[in-house]
């Protein structure tokens, strides 16, 4: 009766698997994507539309974002660098992440629970402009001067955050000092300020381009060479002078040279170190058709981020670069 029973779930199996090659059926595998940072800040608004877009374009996987938060991105970086280069979860890796990495390891500015060398960027998904935001009474000059008489304080990470390296640097420059109140996340950072607990915010574009347009934040400086003229105010469309070029704030020194501000910002998709190329290659492709599709590109434009892509191996060079920079930077920031 048993071996019946067995032989007669045996032929079912196979008769449903014959259904299924016949229609068309496959097993679809599902891949995490762990963001670093919290609901509502610009990474995880990113996450969550390149698993939309991906999961339009494709059909061998179901891309969906876990959260996995704390330390400013170390937590999730420890996670995976501690998972099996086998796993194919992938992870919103963030340049600031690898820079604190190396200051931490090279000048034991912070604790470092993880090795970067696990972690391999595959494509870039995440190119920003750093934007300084102040509320609305307040000005460039006026911060400054605070920042020469006392100094500042600033939402935008954590100590040693690249945000905080890259207007850190500016205002040691300018014979100032910052101090960094930290936030899990650009939504809190951004509260930060406008519950008045800071003086300024260091955020992404999209992060506060809503108050920008309601006039409840100011972008006063843009960490770039290049003007940028992308916000929309209560009074119209506003150009924001730079740190450095011919747009320039006035209220800089004229004769610093603070491109060494303007660092690399964003991120990347990342997989484990010692990944299959095959999986590399697959998730390469399923980025660069991601990039490719209007949903995510002119999204992408929509949020006042930058079109830059950059894959495998020179992704990898990109970053190595993009972290010795930042390392430069801390040196002016001490």
């Amino acid at each position: 009766m048993k071996k019946a029973i067995f032989k007669t779930l045996g032929i079912a199996v196979l008769f449903l698997g014959a259904i299924a090659s016949f229609v068309g059926w496959k097993r679809v595998e599902t891949v995490k994507i762990i963001c670093p940072y919290g609901v509502g800040g610009t990474a995880d608004a990113i996450a969550r539309k390149y698993a939309e877009v991906a999961n339009k374009l494709q059909s061998d996987y179901n891309f969906v974002v876990e959260q996995k938060t704390g330390g400013d991105g170390f937590a999730a970086a420890q996670f995976f660098s501690e998972e099996k280069s086998s796993k194919k979860d992938l992870l919103i890796y963030g340049y600031g992440v690898a820079y604190r990495h190396d200051l931490g390891k090279k000048y034991k500015t912070e604790i470092v629970d993880f090795d970067r060398s696990k972690i391999y960027p595959i494509a870039s998904v995440d190119d920003r402009t750093w934007i300084l935001y102040a509320l609305p009474n307040q000005s460039l000059a006026a911060i400054l001067n605070k920042a020469r008489n006392g100094g500042i304080k600033m939402s935008g990470g954590n100590p040693l955050s690249d945000p905080h390296l890259a207007l850190g640097s500016l205002i040691a420059q300018e014979g100032g000092t910052v101090r960094v109140v930290p936030y899990d996340g650009g939504a809190a950072q951004k509260k930060g300020l406008l519950d008045k607990e800071v003086d300024v915010f260091v955020g992404s574009t999209q992060v506060a381009q809503q108050e920008v347009e309601a006039g409840t934040l100011v972008p006063i400086l843009a960490f770039s060479d290049r003007p940028f003229n992308g916000f929309v105010t209560p009074t119209g469309k506003i150009s924001v002078p730079t740190i450095a070029g011919v747009s320039k704030a006035p209220e800089l020194n004229a004769t610093n040279d603070y491109s060494g501000s303007i660092l690399a910002a964003g991120g990347f998709i990342a997989t484990h170190t010692g990944a299959k190329q095959a999986w590399i290659d697959t998730v390469a492709k399923i980025s660069k058709d991601v990039w490719a599709s209007p949903e995510y590109s002119d999204w992408i434009n929509s949020i006042l981020l930058n079109n830059f892509q950059v894959y495998d191996k020179d992704a990898s060079k990109y970053l190595e670069a993009a972290s010795k920079k930042a390392v430069a930077a801390y040196a002016k920031l001490k």
